[in-house]
């Protein structure tokens, strides 16, 4: 970056809706290589237009099993069958592996088939089909994973409801992330904090844009995966988000309140 970019470069405008963890840019700067110039830099964050303390609700079943534990796919599989049901659909369900994506999806397929909606999975055909067949069905949901999570705009009544089915830290075994946890370890750093936190909080807000595209939007984003209220770290998602109607509470309860929220 400083070769390519910052040395040849007078002025360099960088702007994205997912650039902060906790209304910092401390992480992007750092692995951009901000840090370390003597530019001059001038930054600033400028809050959505969108209303989505009016129109957003955040959902959290505190009764959901570890995401670790042989329960937990069950569990999610019957929370978004029932969920999906009360919405007739208007729901993109985001995975980060492919084999829970298809586990829930063969669990819950059948029930939202028969109930008129229809269900549409990454792997089953073009991605780009898939998003049109999405946006134009409103009685329709799409299972995703990895791209799924960014590049999907569907305003209005075609999704209405983003279920985020674990949080979306990367594979630490990974030879680049392993590379990356070894340099900041050797200088007495935290990886999990400095690195494995601020890049799944990236990818965490890039999964909750999916909902509000237009002004007109509403709806309900939900995390199935407790760790977002039972772990210290979760605060630092939930800090990275605009301010919404929150409701954290067991999985019955929640779908009540969603209810009244959703109508």
């Amino acid at each position: 970056m400083q070769e390519a970019v910052y040395e040849p470069l007078r002025t360099v405008v960088f702007t994205s809706a997912t650039l902060s963890v906790e209304k910092t840019f401390d992480f992007w700067k750092s692995r951009t290589g901000l840090d370390r110039t003597d530019r001059n830099i001038l930054e600033d964050r400028f809050e959505s237009p969108f209303d989505y303390a009016g129109r957003v609700m955040l959902a959290v079943p505190t009764d959901a099993p570890d995401p670790g534990s042989a329960e937990y796919t069950p569990f999610v599989s019957g929370f978004v069958q029932d969920l999906l049901l009360l919405t007739e659909g208007k729901g993109l369900v985001l995975f980060t592996s492919y084999s829970m994506l298809m586990s829930v999806y063969d669990a819950v397929a059948p029930a939202l088939t028969d109930a008129g909606i229809a269900v549409l999975r990454q792997g089953s055909d073009d991605r780009n089909r898939l998003l049109q067949r999405f946006r134009d069905d409103t009685a329709s949901v799409l299972f995703g994973t990895d791209t799924f999570w960014e590049g999907v705009d569907a305003p209005g009544m075609s999704l209405e409801v983003v279920i985020i089915c674990r949080l979306p830290f990367g594979v630490p075994t990974h030879p680049v992330a392993v590379s990356r946890a070894e340099i900041i370890q050797k200088r007495g750093g935290n990886a999990f904090m400095e690195l494995s936190i601020p890049e799944a909080v990236v990818r965490f807000r890039q999964g909750f844009g999916r909902l509000m595209r237009r002004k007109t939007d509403r709806g309900i984003v939900v995390v199935t995966d407790p760790r977002i209220v039972r772990k210290r770290y979760g605060s630092i998602f939930i800090d990275s988000l605009p301010g919404m109607t929150r409701a954290t509470k067991d999985a019955a309860a929640l779908m009540q309140d969603i209810e009244q929220f959703y109508f």
